[in-house]
């Protein structure tokens, strides 16, 4: 299988950059939906120790983007599959067509050993065990209530669609996006500030160039130890081709690379 794995050029250094007076606050105006590319795609995600370090905890990310209807409204179902050895995560959302918002997530983490259901439309949460010894905790339920319920209060964006978010945005250097965030069922609506600190090339697997922009979260200005998200988009297709995670303080690094057959 030709795996389009991406390399940045080695000799490119992300200049430190001044936060400017162009912020956007991303509301539903602010999507480029027509840059959402349909169909299966796949990431291989995994972590290094180092840079230079060997690939550990090698993961394959599934997803299969496809429009539809979904209580006659039109829609965009996004399913993901995450393996590892075996699968080890399911997620199935329903987007609004629309404005991108979510109007179903149900999702399954093997090491938690249940999945979680949220209906956006009738403000519902459900829980059901899957491979669990013992019932969710009544805590870990009251807290993912209220957070569900304190998501209503504004316009959010489901986090765990991020790789295909980010193709939906309109670049220019030295941007800021300002991105309210709701990860279903896990952590609370909270806005996440992304800048575009420049340009890049990556490598495609026939040698080819492909020119990027680069989307940071954190730690713009790339100061020793302190981390980084940083994603790489393409400017011609809008995909979201690598992802490099440096967790700081020398703990290492997580990646994921679009792969160029879906499988």
């Amino acid at each position: 299988m030709k795996l389009f794995l991406i390399a940045a050029l080695s000799a490119f250094t992300i200049p430190a950059i001044a936060k400017t007076g162009d912020t956007i606050r991303v509301e539903p105006a602010t999507l480029e939906l027509k840059n959402l590319q349909k169909g299966d795609i796949s990431y291989l995600q995994f972590v290094k120790k180092t840079k230079d370090g060997a690939a550990t905890r090698v993961a394959l990310i599934k997803f299969n983007v496809k429009a539809g209807q979904y209580h006659h409204k039109p829609t965009i179902t996004v399913t993901q599959q995450w393996e590892m050895d075996t699968i080890v995560h399911k997620c199935y959302t329903v987007f609004d067509a629309k404005n991108f918002s979510t109007l179903l997530h149900d999702t399954y983490w093997k090491r938690l050993g249940y999945s979680v259901k949220l209906d956006f439309e009738t403000k519902h949460l459900s829980y059901t065990n899957v491979n669990s010894k013992s019932d969710v905790p009544d805590s870990i339920k009251t807290e993912a209530t209220k957070d569900f319920n304190d998501s209503f209060h504004k316009y959010n964006l489901n986090w765990h669609a991020d790789m295909l978010i980010y193709s939906l945005l309109p670049y220019k250097e030295g941007r800021v996006f300002l991105i309210n965030y709701y990860d279903p069922g896990f952590e609370k609506s909270t806005e996440v500030a992304y800048t575009v600190t420049g340009s890049d090339f990556l490598i495609g697997s026939s040698g080819e160039k492909v020119d990027c922009w680069v989307l940071n979260n954190y730690n713009d200005n790339n100061a020793p130890d302190k981390g980084y998200e940083r994603f790489w988009i393409s400017k011609k297709t809008h995909e979201v081709l690598k992802l490099e995670n440096d967790f700081g303080g020398g703990r290492g690094f997580r990646y994921k690379l679009k792969l160029g057959i879906a499988g």
